[in-house]
């Protein structure tokens, strides 16, 4: 299979500013009773979703995304929109949740960026958010020690990706990496990294788990190693804006996870178990506005991209974005690998429906089979994971979440 050159010849569409907001109606729920005052009539017990819904949800929430603000993020921050507020000293976003969206009592919420001292999923163990971004084979992966759940999705097929400089790996086929002998760079702990040891495609000597997700390594040592991160992001950077081979950008080759076999659902809304069940009735309101959010995001991107641009200059770290890399990073998620990713078939889009036409909802048969391949592997290493999936992912607060 043949390695795809790069994406320098995104063509950078202009994004339709369609705004597609929904509205929830207020309504009172005043009953009749007998003279009794002891029961109510029928017309009593008839009321609004809504007004059922008042007070099932806590007033205010906090999410732990699994990185810094960035465009695969997008429907997250539409739930508060573009005037939140942004913190440096708690790496957060913050703000009343849009009027679309607050439904069941909640009206406030917290966006925590990136934690660099624990994983995500002891932050909820820990109590310190209410839901967390997980991706599914994390969930898979951590499920023997922690009781984690993912309610609904963002993104439907995962961008996250290994990328080469072309000019000194020639790359034609996932098994050459391996071959090559070069250092992969890697987050700790990432579960396709163990699917790549396990099937030849990388040795256990080339995992190099000390990446932090600047761009310091590769401009030093001038690519000449594999690194990960996501299609949509860093390949735009690194061959429009970052100065990395000869004082220029210049081009790069990679393959997303999917692209060798690793069908990953990434930053799953994940919440502990006995969380989700606390909040069971709220989620079943809650859950289809958010999803909304991410359809009206999509839909309707600059606002939401352009203002996290800004959020990423109040954090004052290495993590930057920009509207050429928010532009050509968008029409990746909509239409898939633009020319085809290393070895993909055909191009997948990042953001689709799932299929019973929700922007939510889980694929049992891509679950099992993410679960088919890590088991063995942690099996083998003694990683302790459920002995099934079940219980690992709901589509229960998917039912009236709405389709793109």
């Amino acid at each position: 299979m043949k390695a795809r050159r790069s994406v320098a010849l995104f063509s950078v569409a202009s994004i339709a500013l369609l705004a597609a907001c929904g509205s929830d109606d207020d309504s009172s729920s005043g009953s009749e009773t007998t003279d009794a005052g002891s029961e109510t009539t029928d017309a009593g017990s008839e009321t609004t979703d809504m007004a059922e819904g008042e007070g099932v949800c806590p007033q205010s929430l906090v999410i732990q995304t699994d990185w810094f603000p960035e465009l695969e993020h997008g429907g997250t921050y539409q739930l508060i929109g573009p005037d939140g507020t942004a913190d440096k000293d708690s790496v957060s976003y913050s703000g009343p949740v849009q009027e679309q969206y607050a439904v069941g009592g909640l009206e406030e919420l917290e966006i925590k960026a990136v934690r660099s001292d624990k994983l995500n999923s002891s932050v909820l163990l820990d109590g310190e958010a209410d839901m967390a971004y997980i991706n599914m084979s994390d969930v898979i992966k951590d499920s023997g020690a922690v009781p984690l759940v993912a309610i609904a999705k963002t993104l439907d097929k995962d961008p996250q990706m290994i990328m080469w400089d072309p000019t000194q790996n020639d790359i034609q086929a996932p098994e050459d990496i391996a071959a090559s002998g070069a250092d992969v760079l890697h987050f700790p702990e990432v579960a396709y990294i163990d699917y790549m040891i396990a099937q030849g495609y990388m040795t256990e000597d080339q995992s190099n788990p000390s990446y932090d997700g600047s761009d310091a390594a590769w401009v030093a040592d001038g690519g000449d190693f594999f690194q990960q991160g996501f299609a949509t992001n860093e390949v735009y950077k690194y061959e429009n804006e970052i100065d990395w081979k000869e004082g220029a950008p210049a081009p790069v080759d990679f393959f997303t996870v999917g692209d060798i076999g690793f069908d990953n659902y990434p930053a799953a809304i994940t919440m502990i178990q006995e969380r989700a069940d606390e909040l069971s009735d709220c989620l079943a309101l809650l859950v289809p506005a958010m999803q909304q959010a991410w359809v009206d995001y999509l839909e309707d991107p600059k606002p939401i991209t352009d203002k996290m641009i800004e959020i990423n200059e109040t954090y004052d770290g290495f993590w930057f974005l920009t509207e050429g890399l928010n532009a050509a990073g968008l029409e990746l998620i909509d239409a898939g690998c633009i020319g085809g990713c290393a070895f993909a078939a055909e191009p997948t889009p990042f953001a689709e429906n799932s299929a019973d036409g929700t922007y939510c909802s889980f694929d049992e048969e891509r679950v099992q089979a993410l679960y088919d391949i890590l088991e063995p592997i942690y099996a083998e290493s003694g990683t302790e994971i459920a002995d099934s999936i079940d219980g690992l992912f709901t589509n229960e607060y998917c039912v009236d979440a709405p389709g793109r």
